[in-house]
Order: structure tokens, then sequence, then C-alpha cells
């Protein structure tokens, strides 16, 4: 799947509930932004770690996704 980007040229990330991001802290996951799926062995401050399903390096951990602010609040 490729980066999708806005017409400003930045890249349209998915977005995640907080719970999901609470559990990902706590099992050590992270999300990518570009497609959205779960990556594991995931430090929570990392970033751009390559996802395993697109292969964009666009995975970022759970705190990295919080200080980013793209936490969504419906579930």
């Amino acid at each position: 799947m490729p980066i999708r980007y806005s017409t400003s040229g930045k890249i349209i990330a998915h977005r995640f509930t907080l719970e999901a991001i609470e559990e990902a802290s706590e099992l050590m996951q992270g999300f990518c932004l570009a497609c959205g799926a779960v990556r594991d062995c995931c430090e929570p401050d990392a970033r751009r770690y390559e996802c395993e399903e697109c292969g964009n390096h666009l995975v970022y951990g759970a705190d990295e996704i919080l200080v980013m602010d793209l936490v969504r609040s419906d579930p």
C-alpha cells in the first residue's frame, strides 16, 4: 500500500483509540501510520520502523503515537 499524502504534502496517518494505544504499550506493539497494521516487538518510543504488511517505514510505538496526537475519541 503506498503512502497517502494530503494536498499540503503531509502524510495522511491512521488514528487510533486510546484503548488500542494503552494495550499496545503494555504488549510492546506499535502501529503503522500508513496502513494501520500492528507490529510486535516495538519499543514505546519507536519511530519509522519498517511495516511488515506494507513495507513503509512508518511504524511508531504507542508513546510516540500519543505525542503525535493521533488518538481519536470514537471507539
